[in-house]
C-alpha cells in the first residue's frame, strides 16, 4: 500500500469515527439501559457530512500541494539519479506546502550535476593521449586501400574500415558485432585459424611466425579475395582476436585466367597449325618433281594453315592487349581532374587553351604518366597544327573510354605520329618514351576528321575504370566512420540462453517507420524504413539504415503533413519486396527496439510473404520500458520522454532522426533498468510483458462503451 493510500484511509477514517461518536452521543440513553442504537441517521449523518467537508478539502490540498509535487520531484531524482548520461534539469513545482524542500532537492541536483561534470572533465582528461592514439588509428585505417577486420574469438567483427566494407560489397552486413561469416567464405577462414593455433600451440609464440594467407570469397561468391591472418594474443599468450586483411584480386584472377588460355594457345592449339605449315613447306622443298595438281593442294593447305594462324595470333592479341593491362598498378581518374593536370603544365604556353566539352567521365590508368604523355602530345600538336585552342572530350566506347583532342586544322598524318610516340617522356618517367606509356595502357593513337568542317582530332582510347560511370546522387553510400570494441573479445566462448544475456552484451537495431497512414489491414503502406545500431551502450550513428519505399500509389496529404515525403521523392526508389530483405540483412540477429513497437511491427509482419524474409527477431518497446522505471500516470509519447531526458536529435519526425532519438533513450533507459535491478534480456521481457498486459487492461477498461465491450484495444 503506497503512501497516499495510506493517508487517505486515515482521513476517511476520521469521517467514520466522527459518524461512530455520534450515532454513540445519540443513543447515549438506550445504550445505559441495555438496549441496541435506533438512531443511526439524523444528526449523526449531518455531523459526519459535515466533517467529510473538511476532510475533503484537506485531501485536495494535500493531492495538490504535497502528493503531486513531490511525485514529480521523486520522478526527476530517480531519472537523475538512475541515468548517468542525464543532464536534464530537476523540474521544480510552482505551488507546493513542502517548504524548502523542493528548493534544497534543486540544489542538490545541480551539486550532483557539477560533480559528474567535474568526473566527466577528469576522465576526459586522463584519456586525450588514448583518444589521440585512437585518432591515428582511424585515419591510418581510412588510408588503407586493403580491408581491415578484427574479429574475436566468436567470429564476431570488433573494428573494420571503409575499404572492408567495399571489398565486401555487403554494407547491411559489415558492422561492430555482427558475425564475420555473414560477409566472407567460412571454411578458408576456419582452416587458417586452426593452421596458426597449431603452429602457436606446437612452436610457442615467440618461435613461430602468426600469420597465414589465404585465399577466400565475399558471401555472395561473387569476389575473389587475397587475405592475411594474423593472431592477436593476451598478457597469457592465449589468442584473443585475429587480425584478417583483404584484397580484392578478382580482376588479377581474371587476367591470369586469360593469360593461361593465352599459354595453352601458344603451346597446344598453334603448335599443331604451325606443325601443319612447316610439313606441307619441308614436302614441297623436298619434290621440287611435284606435279602440279599435288603441288597446287600442298600450296592451298600452306594457305589456309596460315591465314588460320594469322586469325588466331589476331584473336590473342586481342585477349593480351584487353587483359594484362593490370600488371602495372593504375587507379580510376576523373577525366576533368586529368585535363586540369595538363592545363597547369601547359601555363608556359600563354596563347594555348584547353576547352573541356560533355560530360566529365571516369577513367583507369596512371596518372602521372597520362598527364605527362598528353602534355607531349598537346606541344607537338600546337607546333604542328599552329593551333591555340583545343576542345577536349570523353565518350563512352563500347570497350573504351575515348578521350578526344580536337582542334582547327589539318590531320596528324600516320607517320609524323610514328615520331612522336619516340618522344622521351622526361626524367620523372625515367625517361620512358610516349610509345611505351600507351603500350603500358594499351592505347594505340589515331588522327582523323572531327564532325565539324575543317577540324581534326586526335583519339586516345583509355581503359574503362572499375567503377561504375554513374551513380544516382541518393544511391551513393555515405563515407562510414571506423568503430571498434575490444571489450567483447573478453567475452566467452559459446553463446548463452538469449534470457540469460545481460543487458550490456545484447546488440539492438532501433528503428522506425513512417506511412501512408495508420491502417495496414486497409491497405496503408510503409513508405520509409531507417534503423541504427546499438553496441555495449554507444548509438553507433555511423551504422545506419535508410531507405525510401515506393508504396505504388499516391501518398494522402494528410499523412505528409507529419512526415514530408511527397510523391516525387518516392517515384523512383524501389518497392518494399526490394528493401525489407535489405533491412532484414542490415539487422541480422540483433534485438529489435522501436517506440510503440507493436504498430511499426504490424506493418512489417504483414509484408514477410511478400517479401520472403521473417522477422523473427525479439522486440523490446521504449515505452513499455518507460512505464516499467517511471509511474504509469505519466506521459510516455516520444516527444515527452525526449524532453524530459534531455536529448536533442535533428532530423526528428522522420524514419531515421526517429530512430537515433529512441536509440538514445533506450541507452538511459537500459542505465535506469539496470539501476533499479533488471541485468538480463528476460528480467526486462518479462516485466515488459507485464507492463504491457496492465496497460492493455486500462485501455479496455477505459473505453468499454455502454454494452461493455472494448472499443479501441
Amino acid at each position: 500500500m503506497d503512501k497516499r493510500t495510506l493517508v487517505a484511509l486515515l482521513l476517511w477514517s476520521q469521517i467514520l469515527f466522527a459518524y461512530l461518536g455520534m450515532v454513540v452521543v445519540a443513543n447515549f440513553d438506550a445504550l445505559m439501559q441495555g438496549a441496541m442504537p435506533t438512531r443511526f441517521f439524523g444528526a449523526p449523518l449531518l455531523v459526519a457530512l459535515a466533517f467529510a467537508v473538511p476532510v475533503s478539502v484537506t485531501w485536495f490540498f494535500l493531492r495538490r500541494l504535497v502528493f503531486r509535487p513531490a511525485r514529480m520531484l521523486s520522478r526527476d531524482v530517480r531519472a537523475l539519479l538512475e541515468s548517468r548520461s542525464a543532464d536534464a534539469e530537476i523540474t521544480l513545482p510552482a505551488r507546493h506546502a513542502m517548504g524548502s524542500l523542493p528548493d534544497s532537492v534543486g540544489a542538490l541536483a545541480v551539486a550532483l550535476r557539477a560533480s559528474r561534470r567535474e568526473i566527466r572533465s577528469a576522465m576526459a582528461s586522463a584519456t586525450a593521449q588514448i583518444n589521440e592514439q585512437k585518432t591515428w588509428l582511424e585515419v591510418i585505417l581510412q588510408g588503407l586501400t586493403e580491408g581491415v577486420l578484427v574479429c574475436n574469438r566468436n567470429h564476431q567483427m570488433l573494428l573494420y574500415n571503409q575499404s572492408a566494407v567495399t571489398i565486401l560489397n555487403e554494407p547491411e552486413r559489415v558492422g561492430l558485432g555482427r558475425p564475420l561469416f555473414d560477409v566472407v567464405s567460412k571454411a578458408p577462414v576456419m582452416h587458417t585459424l586452426d593452421r596458426l593455433e597449431w603452429r602457436r600451440c606446437t612452436r610457442g609464440e615467440s618461435q613461430a611466425d602468426l600469420s597465414e594467407s589465404f585465399v577466400c570469397t565475399n558471401a555472395e561468391a561473387t569476389r575473389i579475395l587475397q587475405g592475411r591472418m594474423a593472431l592477436m594474443l593476451d598478457p597469457r599468450g592465449e589468442t584473443s582476436a585475429y587480425l584478417i586483411t583483404l584484397v580484392d584480386i578478382s580482376a588479377d584472377v581474371e587476367t591470369l585466367t586469360h593469360v593461361d588460355a593465352i599459354r595453352r594457345a601458344l603451346t597446344m592449339e598453334l603448335r599443331g597449325a604451325v606443325g601443319n605449315l612447316r610439313a606441307a613447306a619441308e614436302t614441297v622443298d623436298a619434290h621440287p618433281e611435284m606435279a602440279t595438281e599435288v603441288r597446287r593442294r600442298f600450296e592451298h593447305v600452306m594457305r589456309a594453315e596460315s591465314e588460320q594462324l594469322s586469325r588466331r595470333l589476331e584473336e590473342l592479341a586481342a585477349i593480351f592487349r584487353g587483359h594484362a593491362l593490370g600488371r602495372w598498378p593504375m587507379s580510376d581518374i576523373f577525366s576533368s581532374d586529368l585535363i586540369s593536370c595538363v592545363a597547369r603544365r601547359l601555363e608556359d604556353l600563354p596563347n594555348l587553351r584547353l576547352v573541356p566539352v560533355g560530360q566529365p567521365l571516369w577513367v583507369q590508368g596512371d596518372s602521372l604518366s597520362l598527364v605527362r604523355v598528353l602534355e607531349c602530345l598537346l606541344r607537338e600538336l600546337h607546333v604542328f597544327s599552329g593551333a591555340d585552342t583545343f576542345h577536349v572530350e570523353t565518350l563512352l566506347g563500347d570497350r573504351r573510354i575515348y578521350l578526344d583532342l580536337s582542334w582547327k586544322g589539318p590531320v596528324v598524318p600516320a607517320k609524323q605520329l610514328d615520331q612522336w610516340l619516340d618522344i622521351s617522356c622526361g626524367e620523372e618517367l625515367g625517361h620512358r618514351t610516349v610509345r611505351d606509356v600507351l603500350d603500358r595502357h594499351g592505347i594505340e593513337l589515331w588522327s582523323q576528321q572531327a564532325g565539324l568542317p575543317g577540324e581534326a582530332l586526335l583519339r586516345l582510347p583509355l581503359i574503362v575504370p572499375k567503377r561504375p560511370q554513374f551513380l544516382p546522387e541518393g544511391e551513393r553510400l555515405p563515407p562510414r566512420p571506423e568503430f571498434y570494441d575490444f571489450g567483447i573479445m573478453r567475452e566467452h566462448e559459446g553463446t548463452p540462453e538469449l534470457a540469460d544475456v545481460l543487458l550490456a552484451d545484447l546488440t539492438f537495431v532501433v528503428f522506425d517507420c513512417e506511412m501512408t497512414g495508420l491502417d495496414p489491414v486497409g491497405g496503408d503502406e510503409i513508405i520509409s524504413i531507417a534503423g541504427v545500431r546499438v553496441v555495449k551502450g554507444r548509438v553507433l550513428t555511423g551504422e545506419t539504415f535508410e531507405r525510401l519505399i515506393n508504396p505504388g500509389f499516391s501518398i494522402p496529404a494528410a499523412s505528409i503533413r507529419f512526415h514530408g515525403i511527397t510523391d516525387d521523392q518516392v517515384q523512383d526508389k524501389p518497392p518494399v519486396t526490394e528493401v525489407l530483405p535489405l533491412f532484414k540483412a542490415f539487422v541480422g540477429d540483433a534485438v529489435m527496439v522501436a517506440h510503440n513497437a507493436a504498430f511499426d511491427m504490424k506493418f512489417i509482419s504483414m509484408k514477410e510473404t511478400q517479401c520472403g524474409v521473417s522477422f523473427n527477431n525479439p522486440v523490446l518497446d521504449t515505452l513499455l520500458l518507460s512505464v516499467m522505471v517511471e509511474d504509469e500516470e505519466e506521459d510516455h509519447s516520444l516527444d515527452a520522454l525526449l524532453e524530459r531526458y534531455g536529448i536533442r536529435i535533428s532530423g526528428r519526425h522522420t524514419a531515421l532522426g526517429d530512430a537515433v532519438a529512441t536509440a538514445e533513450l533506450l541507452v538511459r533507459l537500459i542505465e535506469r533498468l539496470q539501476s533499479q535491478g533488471f541485468n538480463t534480456f528476460g528480467e526486462v521481457m518479462r516485466s515488459s510483458n507485464m507492463a504491457a498486459q496492465l496497460r492493455q487492461r486500462e485501455h479496455t477498461l477505459s473505453h468499454q462503451n455502454g454494452n461493455g465491450s472494448a472499443v479501441g484495444v
